[in-house]
């Protein structure tokens, strides 16, 4: 079950983030004046916000949900992709501060363009293209380095948490 809910979590991601290299792309180097993305019109702070929080309690849920045995076999038996994992949740969580950042910018300035954290000085578009891939990566070597996929392929014999992802 739980390897069956992270596939979900990757699969949105990768959505996630295809919107934002279409987004990227027609912004910063085809240099249209604004993206139109397969979900278009919905492009304002409050569904980035609820986007992102959405994975992260889904990341938290993974964690959380594998268990404390489990997450002790997983840290011992798949060192790499249990620090892909951590990594993504870390860069998740900050991600999402971010976008609590420019919410709440985006609400007091009353929908003017909001500037977050990191992006006063980067641009903002190659910032949230840049950390949406590095938590799609960090996702992708967990479900392969924690061996998940695995856990897909036999619908027979013990539950997914007895066999450990193994």
């Amino acid at each position: 079950m739980t390897a069956r809910f992270f596939l979900l979590l990757v699969l949105y991601q990768s959505f996630h983030q295809l919107e934002h290299t279409i987004e990227t792309v027609q912004l910063n180097i085809l240099h249209h004046h604004e993206a139109h993305t397969l979900i278009n019109g919905v492009d304002f702070e409050y569904v980035h916000f609820g986007a992102n929080a959405v994975l992260l309690y889904g990341l938290f849920a993974v964690v959380i949900g594998a268990g404390r045995r489990a997450r002790e076999w997983l840290r011992a038996a798949h060192p790499w992709g249990w620090a892909a994992m951590v990594t993504a949740l870390v860069v998740q969580t900050y991600h999402v501060f971010d976008h609590t950042v420019r919410l709440i910018e985006y609400v007091q300035s009353g929908g003017k363009a909001p500037e977050g954290t990191l992006t006063v000085w980067l641009n903002p578009v190659w910032f949230h293209f840049g950390i949406n891939l590095v938590v799609l990566i960090g996702m992708y070597c967990a479900f392969f380095g924690m061996r998940m996929h695995r856990s897909l392929r036999s619908s027979s014999g013990p539950p997914v948490s007895a066999r450990r992802f193994a």
